[in-house]
């Protein structure tokens, strides 16, 4: 993709320091830009890598490109250097800062979170909503060796090409592995160019592929805008075939609770999200919806160990869940169900700050147990104990 090549450090474990990063490359008001400099992939190939879009306005103004792997139908796994100005800058958790979508499977949606690892240059990006009719990767098993070929994609410049109109692949000999990174030479020309930040390193097995690491900086030889002089083609990749935990668990910090929050008389299903928001996805017969977002700023109150924890129940016996607070100082509060949203609350008992998380004296629940349609406090007890206080 297109952009000004920018300085980085020499980085541990290689002969020589690269002197461009593939981060960030400018897109322009023309069509969106695709790939490795190798030649077009075929159609549908590789279809869970992403094109990402950062900031901008495709109609007006320029915006930042680069690219990413579907690794869960709502996260995508990307270089974390994509989501920022300054190069070697630290990566906040959290809403990216500028506008970014990601196009995959002709689906363009929003990213709603980023969430950084802080030893290589990578990151998870969740989706607004999830993406259907493509199969997401899994992390390989194993990490790179010295020797082997991997294929690399992307949506970045091509040799000829400043904005080419789809993914493109080529392949890459491993010279060296470390803890963190491969470092690759593309081959018969080949190069990771700019706008393919974040664009997978594919092992070929057992007549599929697995992801081995994600493209994170590169010499650029050969890429259109490039230097003439500049002719190599080495690469260094983040690994990511030792993070499948760490992905699994940045994706377990979301709770989901059903509840009928729409008052239809089926449950739906209530997100609560690492980033704060409470999305509601209507339960339609057969599937959930897209989602819609009915509260924010409770991202503390995930698991309830910062400070609380949420419940979703019918408290004002009105056939919709309300949102139920439940605060470290003890408090619980009971916000009514709206319609679209959830109002400010009201404060409805005081004294459980010993029973958020179940790890010092119970926990609390809320369900109808005498049958009245409005929902009573179940207290469970570390000592055994279970009572039902009426609503």
């Amino acid at each position: 993709m297109l952009g000004t090549p920018f300085r980085t450090r020499r980085p541990r474990g290689t002969a020589v320091a690269l002197v461009c990063a593939v981060a960030a490359g400018l897109l322009t008001a023309a069509p969106a830009a695709h790939a490795v400099s190798g030649t077009p992939a075929a159609d549908g190939a590789h279809a869970f890598t992403a094109q990402l879009r950062m900031g901008g306005d495709a109609a007006t103004t320029a915006a930042r490109g680069c690219s990413g792997v579907l690794v869960h139908q709502q996260w995508l796994l990307t270089a974390a250097s994509c989501f920022t100005d300054t190069p070697g800058s630290t990566v906040p958790a959290g809403r990216p800062a500028a506008k970014t979508t990601a196009t995959l499977g002709g689906q363009t949606v929003d990213v709603v979170e980023v969430v950084p690892r802080t030893d290589r240059d990578v990151a998870l990006a969740r989706l607004a909503r999830p993406v259907t009719g493509v199969t997401p990767i899994a992390p390989a098993a194993s990490a790179a060796v010295a020797g082997e070929t991997l294929t690399g994609a992307g949506f970045g410049r091509t040799k000829t090409s400043w904005v080419p109109d789809r993914l493109h692949t080529g392949d890459f000999r491993v010279d060296a592995v470390d803890a963190t990174t491969v470092s690759l030479t593309g081959q018969d020309g080949v190069s990771v160019c700019m706008g393919d930040t974040g664009g997978p390193a594919l092992r070929q097995k057992d007549g599929g592929v697995e992801l081995v690491a994600l493209h994170s900086r590169s010499w650029q030889g050969g890429c259109y805008g490039a230097p003439a002089s500049e002719v190599r083609t080495g690469a260094v990749d983040s690994r990511v075939d030792d993070l499948g935990g760490w992905i699994k668990e940045v994706r377990n910090r979301d709770r989901i609770a059903p509840a009928d929050v729409d008052g239809d008389g089926k449950d739906d299903l209530v997100v609560q999200h690492t980033n704060g928001d409470v999305v509601v996805h209507r339960n339609l017969g057969a599937r959930f919806d897209a989602g819609r977002v009915w509260s924010t700023g409770w991202g503390r109150f995930v698991d309830g160990k910062d400070m609380g924890r949420l419940y979703f129940a019918d408290i004002t016996g009105d056939g919709k869940a309300d949102l139920v607070v439940h605060g470290t100082d003890g408090n619980i509060a009971v916000r009514r169900n709206m319609g679209t949203y959830f109002d400010g609350g009201t404060h409805w008992s005081a004294g459980w700050g010993r029973f958020v998380d179940g790890s010092d004296m119970g926990r609390l629940y809320f369900a109808d147990i005498t049958g009245d349609g409005k929902a009573d406090l179940v207290v469970h007890g570390t000592d055994g104990n279970i009572a039902v206080r009426r609503n």
